[in-house]
């Protein structure tokens, strides 16, 4: 199950730092075994520059594990100033973006492989070694890795708070999980959007509800192995909630309709809960980050109204993408029948989450208006009339959220401005 080991290793951070001192570990074993089982062959094999003394070694080895350690407490150090910023400038909900990010971890990582090489080296000098040893020559290496890993995490951590790159990103993976939802990854699976409850004429299929077993938001939702489960054994499978829910202890997951005998499958492995939602399948969850980013840009404690509207610009851009997946519900289905269905949020109330606390808090600010205003724009050039026609009404509801008595004449011919272009794209004229 791809999903659900994304989500272990995600929600498990440290086995890639672990993974790396796992590896040094080895490294520094077979450089050990190599110095003093067969140091005379060594010497004759590797040139004699790569080659120094033990008590050399020994102060090499001891200086780089001393700075190795200082190493990491400076990125630990930083990582915790990262995540302070990410926290009460950005929103609490992007913690995990820097946390889990490979980056992070691998720089952690690679310090930590070389101060384990460092250490178990320094354990098995023996100084009675009458031979010269590589093991000094192989930590100045590790050394020379670690320091150009610190250079790159230092830039890293330079780009990771700036708000316009964490914007960006957000987008980008939202887009991304957007793209993936609907793509066919089964052979002769057919994924298709409906905005009615399919019709799958089940008088002759038995149900029964499938509960859960505990309490959280709804992760992930292994709904190619539940096609194939459904295909196998002649089934159709209901999903209750949509992904993102929070459930409670019994609360129903599926409907599983059925002949004859029951599968004896156990259902509950293709569903994940947990303490919070991911971007891996949610839309609407990278689309609410980025809302609440926004949001925060408008707060009076940082009034930072130009990050909101870069906000308000790039949800435009996940919005155009998001509306052409307009349904109500999402249907796997066979050359037979619908095997799987699960429902989705509709437009309308994609629209109305994403901008209702965006047009409460900036009413009173014209640029915001303006702003969303363009992200409609946007998303209107990207979809069909139908979805047009959505926009425009949903606008309405925009326009009558603003605080227009703040405005000075000049401000409602811009407003104006917009609203016209919004018309002619949506209805079709222009005043």
């Amino acid at each position: 199950m791809f999903y659900n080991l994304i989500l272990k290793v995600k929600k498990n951070i440290w086995l890639l730092p672990s993974a790396y001192c796992l590896v040094a570990s080895l490294l520094a074993m077979i450089v050990i075994w190599l110095d003093t089982v067969h140091g005379q062959k060594i010497e004759t094999a590797i040139p004699p520059t790569l080659l120094i003394s033990v008590d050399l070694a020994q102060n090499i080895l001891g200086i780089l594990a001393a700075a190795l350690l200082t190493m990491i407490a400076i990125t630990f150090s930083t990582i915790m100033v990262v995540l302070t910023t990410y926290s009460s400038q950005f929103s609490p909900r992007t913690l995990s973006d820097f946390v889990t990010n490979q980056v992070t971890m691998r720089v952690l990582g690679v310090y930590m492989g070389g101060f384990m090489y460092s250490i178990l080296a320094l354990l098995f000098m023996r100084e009675d070694l009458e031979h010269e040893v590589m093991a000094g020559t192989v930590g100045v290496l590790i050394s020379i890795v670690c320091l150009a890993f610190f250079a790159y995490f230092i830039h890293h951590v330079a780009t990771s708070i700036q708000v316009n790159k964490l914007i960006s990103e957000l987008t980008r993976q939202t887009l991304k999980t957007s793209h993936e939802r609907l793509k066919s990854k089964v052979k002769g699976q057919v994924v298709s959007l409906t905005n009615e409850k399919p019709d799958i004429l089940l008088e002759n299929y038995m149900v029964e509800e499938v509960k859960s077993r505990t309490f959280g938001y709804i992760q992930l939702i292994e709904y190619n192995h539940l096609y194939k489960l459904a295909k196998k054994h002649d089934l159709v499978i209901e999903i209750i909630p949509p992904i993102g829910t929070f459930v409670t202890t019994n609360k129903v997951l599926f409907n599983l309709y059925y002949k004859g005998k029951k599968p004896s499958e156990n259902i509950h492995k293709f569903i994940e809960l947990g303490n919070e939602r991911t971007i891996l399948q949610d839309v609407d969850f990278g689309i609410q980050k980025i809302v609440e980013v926004t949001l925060r840009a408008l707060s009076p404690g940082i009034n930072d109204p130009n990050t909101a509207i870069d906000g308000i610009l790039h949800i435009g851009k996940l919005l155009g993408t998001a509306c052409k997946h307009d349904g109500s519900y999402i249907l796997y289905s066979d050359s037979k029948r619908v095997r799987v269905f699960s429902p989705k949020i509709t437009i309308d109330e994609l629209l109305y989450a994403t901008f209702y606390q965006i047009c409460h808090f900036g009413r009173d600010d014209l640029s915001i208006m303006l702003a969303t205003y363009e992200a409609l724009i946007m998303i209107a050039e990207e979809n069909d009339e139908l979805i047009k026609k959505k926009i425009w009404e949903f606008s309405r509801y925009l326009y009558k959220s603003f605080n227009k008595e703040v405005c000075q004449e000049l401000d409602l011919q811009y407003l104006n401005e917009k609203i016209a272009d919004l018309r002619e794209i949506t209805v079709g004229y222009k005043d």
